[in-house]
Protein backbone atom coordinates (compact mmCIF):
# COMPACT_ATOMS: atom_id res chain seq x y z
CA UNK A 1 0.00 0.00 0.00
CA UNK A 2 1.56 3.34 -1.03
CA UNK A 3 2.06 6.32 1.24
CA UNK A 4 0.54 9.66 0.25
CA UNK A 5 1.38 13.12 1.55
CA UNK A 6 -1.13 15.97 1.85
CA UNK A 7 0.63 19.34 1.78
CA UNK A 8 -1.07 22.69 2.25
CA UNK A 9 0.05 24.95 -0.61
CA UNK A 10 -0.25 28.62 -1.48
CA UNK A 11 2.90 30.47 -2.54
CA UNK A 12 4.75 28.04 -0.25
CA UNK A 13 4.10 24.47 0.84
CA UNK A 14 3.47 23.25 4.37
CA UNK A 15 4.65 19.67 4.05
CA UNK A 16 2.93 16.62 5.47
CA UNK A 17 5.92 14.75 6.85
CA UNK A 18 4.08 11.65 8.05
CA UNK A 19 1.67 10.94 5.23
CA UNK A 20 -0.97 8.23 5.13
CA UNK A 21 -0.90 4.70 3.77
CA UNK A 22 -3.79 4.39 1.31
CA UNK A 23 -4.74 1.80 -1.30
CA UNK A 24 -4.69 4.01 -4.42
CA UNK A 25 -4.73 7.47 -6.01
CA UNK A 26 -8.54 7.67 -6.05
CA UNK A 27 -8.68 7.14 -2.30
CA UNK A 28 -5.96 9.75 -1.78
CA UNK A 29 -7.96 12.27 -3.82
CA UNK A 30 -11.10 11.56 -1.74
CA UNK A 31 -9.10 12.11 1.46
CA UNK A 32 -7.74 15.40 0.06
CA UNK A 33 -11.30 16.56 -0.68
CA UNK A 34 -12.32 15.72 2.90
CA UNK A 35 -9.35 17.67 4.27
CA UNK A 36 -10.19 20.65 2.03
CA UNK A 37 -13.83 20.60 3.18
CA UNK A 38 -12.78 20.54 6.85
CA UNK A 39 -10.37 23.43 6.34
CA UNK A 40 -13.09 25.41 4.49
CA UNK A 41 -15.32 25.05 7.56
CA UNK A 42 -12.74 25.27 10.36
CA UNK A 43 -10.31 27.85 8.90
CA UNK A 44 -12.29 30.71 7.30
CA UNK A 45 -9.05 32.71 6.93
CA UNK A 46 -8.09 30.30 4.11
CA UNK A 47 -11.15 31.23 2.06
CA UNK A 48 -10.98 33.50 -0.99
CA UNK A 49 -7.32 32.67 -1.43
CA UNK A 50 -5.42 30.16 -3.50
CA UNK A 51 -4.77 27.58 -0.77
CA UNK A 52 -5.02 23.96 -1.85
CA UNK A 53 -4.18 20.46 -0.72
CA UNK A 54 -1.39 19.03 -2.87
CA UNK A 55 -1.29 15.24 -2.83
CA UNK A 56 1.99 13.54 -3.67
CA UNK A 57 2.92 9.89 -3.63
CA UNK A 58 5.84 8.35 -1.78
CA UNK A 59 8.14 9.18 -4.71
CA UNK A 60 7.18 12.86 -4.54
CA UNK A 61 5.10 12.69 -7.73
CA UNK A 62 2.00 14.88 -7.87
CA UNK A 63 -1.26 12.93 -7.64
CA UNK A 64 -3.76 15.81 -7.50
CA UNK A 65 -4.39 19.33 -6.24
CA UNK A 66 -7.66 20.12 -4.42
CA UNK A 67 -8.51 23.79 -3.74
CA UNK A 68 -9.69 24.74 -0.24
CA UNK A 69 -12.11 27.29 -1.70
CA UNK A 70 -14.50 25.42 -4.01
CA UNK A 71 -14.95 28.56 -6.14
CA UNK A 72 -11.27 28.49 -7.21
Amino acid sequence: MPRYHFGLVDSQTVADEGGQWLPDNDTAERVAKQIAERLWIDRPQLRNRSFAILVTDEDGERVCRVPIDPTH
